[in-house]
């Protein structure tokens, strides 16, 4: 099982003073800042986050979605093919069905 996100979250707030309630901030915290802190303190939160590996998530986060990333648009995505078996059994009710009694 995977470190809960919860565990970020308290020591981006811990450490750096982020609120954890916002995921953003937290994943840029540890994507912009936690490379620039030195060494042995990176090992401390290393050490931390390893430690609560396979944790119980208190709580459920709520999903979001990356704030860089476009969201998809259904009118800008590529028409599924319908199932041949759907399409063949489509097919065959119609012709049924035109037959009558």
């Amino acid at each position: 099982m995977t470190t809960p996100i919860k565990v970020f979250a308290e020591l981006a707030a811990r450490h750096g003073g982020v609120d954890p309630n916002d995921t953003c901030a937290v994943q840029n915290w540890f994507m912009e800042t936690l490379p620039t802190l030195p060494p042995e303190q990176r090992q401390e939160l290393l050490s931390k986050l390893l430690d609560q590996d396979g944790g119980s998530a208190d709580a459920t986060p709520e999903p979001s979605y990356p704030e860089q990333a476009e969201l998809p648009r259904l009118d800008r995505t590529r028409p599924v093919p319908e199932p041949r078996f759907a399409a063949g059994f489509t097919v065959f009710l119609k012709r049924f069905l035109r037959r009558g009694p």
